[in-house]
């Protein structure tokens, strides 16, 4: 079986991936109570399937090589997905060979989990089930048959005399992989510099960090939070708008153009400054807590220039 993504939020859900290959018949069939669920945290137990499913044996019709050889299967448009999975982790590599040669003959059913706001956190384990004779064949992937729903908040950032400390949460009853990214700003030249370490279960963990512009990341690096005091929205010009610098008598401006309009804003001086500021690294308070830029600035997020976005 394989789980994508391995790691995921509340109100959002798993992608269930679940082989059943027969190729091994000769001469019988079997027609087997496949029960495919899962497990969560507290113990409740949800079914995705409960059925039986029958399997026919191959064919034992020969071919001479001068003849053209008959299809066996269907087309079995596999994910790519699937076969990295399989790939990773020390179990599955044990039984690589076997799963990659039954990627073909077998039958791939896949099944969708939802995980409800008020799901709890923590790991999600899979329920594999073939009942055949009052016996049980359980998945070859069974110690890696499981996914994880995490959670973090920030409870607290402090300004500290050589930078930050921020105190983040772990809701989970797993730890919880986390990258921190500190941006640094040399001109037009932005670098970084990286933490990768775990968060352990059920804690308050301490991080320290030096630039205004850092982000955790977690997930997979799918859910990135802005550590800044404040909201925690960022201020970005609109994506999907062209603009064009050029040099007038005064000094360099902006146009901005939309492509469904003939309107064209021309931004100097402040509106200017804002325009190239809204870059995706800088929160709304930087110009809200500012008399000099306020009034322009809420001006450009009116017209649509300038977007906030929530990470």
């Amino acid at each position: 079986m394989s789980i994508f993504p391995k790691r995921t939020l509340l109100n959002k859900g798993v992608t269930i991936h679940w082989n059943f290959n027969t190729a091994h018949l000769k001469g019988i069939h079997i027609f087997p109570f496949v029960r495919i669920g899962v497990k969560r945290p507290d113990g409740v137990v949800t079914m995705l399937y409960e059925g039986n499913i029958l399997a026919l044996p191959d064919s034992k019709e020969q071919f001479s090589e001068n003849k053209t050889p008959k299809y066996k299967y269907l087309n079995k448009n596999t994910p790519l997905l699937v076969l990295a999975d399989y790939l990773s982790g020390q179990a599955k590599r044990e039984v690589l060979v076997d799963i990659l040669t039954a990627i073909q003959s077998g039958r791939h059913y896949y099944f969708y989990y939802n995980i409800p706001d008020d799901a709890p956190i923590g790991k999600y384990e899979l329920i594999s089930e073939v009942h055949s004779n009052g016996e049980i064949r359980y998945s070859k992937t069974a110690s890696d048959d499981f996914f994880f729903v995490e959670k973090l908040e920030i409870k607290e950032i402090k300004k500290q005399s050589e930078g930050f400390i921020v105190i983040v949460k772990n809701l989970s009853t797993e730890p919880i992989p986390v990258k921190i990214v500190e941006c640094i700003e040399n001109g037009d030249d932005l670098s970084t510099q990286l933490q990768v370490f775990e968060i352990p279960a059920n804690t308050e963990f301490p991080i320290t960090y030096h630039s205004e512009k850092t982000f955790l990341l977690y997930n997979e690096e799918r859910e990135i939070i802005p550590l800044t005091e404040g909201s925690g929205i960022i201020s970005l010009r609109n994506q999907q708008l062209l603009s064009l610098s050029k040099k007038e008598d005064f000094g360099k401006v902006i146009y901005v153009i939309p492509k469904d309009t003939d309107e064209t804003f021309k931004l100097d001086t402040i509106s200017k400054e804002i325009w190239l500021k809204a870059d995706g690294l800088n929160t709304k308070e930087l110009f809200e807590n500012d008399q000099v830029y306020k009034d322009a600035y809420q001006e450009l997020v009116q017209s649509g220039l300038i977007q906030e976005i929530k990470l």
